[in-house]
């Protein structure tokens, strides 16, 4: 059964923050290689404060393997207390396009791969596209909830 349409993956790295490290990181996410796959990895540039330029990486999984293959790997990176947590916020974590929003600490992925749950803006987004029909938040809310239920 499909469960998400498609995942998008993202991360801002500042002038200040170890950019290729960042990049790294995210490319670290994904279970297979983004290049052998034909998975573009987007570097966009934006100007934040004080004119400084501001990298957002991002790559968007929309294959069912790519998706399937990602969904695994990170289940497996997430203990039993987290995916409880994420079934508990399920509501507040779904938005009004059922799009799943989980971020992770961007320091201790970078740094150590690992994988702490955070509401900080210092972290790496995870969309995951719940793919709902009919398209109904309750359908999609099961959907989450069948995905992270703790094992």
């Amino acid at each position: 059964m499909k469960v998400f349409t498609s995942i998008e993956l993202s991360v801002f790295a500042k002038p200040e923050e170890d950019v290729e490290k960042l990049k790294q990181g995210l490319l670290a996410l994904v279970p297979f290689d983004p290049a052998e796959e034909n998975v573009e990895l987007r570097d966009k540039k934006a100007t934040g404060f004080n004119d400084r330029t501001i990298h957002v990486f991002d790559i968007t999984l929309t294959k069912d393997r790519h998706v399937n293959a990602f969904v695994e790997s990170f289940l497996a990176k997430l203990n039993a207390q987290q995916r409880g947590q994420l079934v508990d916020e399920t509501e507040s974590r779904l938005d009004n396009e059922l799009v799943f929003f989980v971020r992770i600490d961007k320091d201790l992925w970078a740094n150590d791969r690992i994988v702490q749950l955070t509401d900080s803006g210092a972290c790496y987004h995870l969309k995951f596209s719940v793919a709902s029909f009919p398209r109904r938040r309750e359908i999609a809310q099961d959907i989450v909830t069948k995905v992270f239920k703790p094992a």
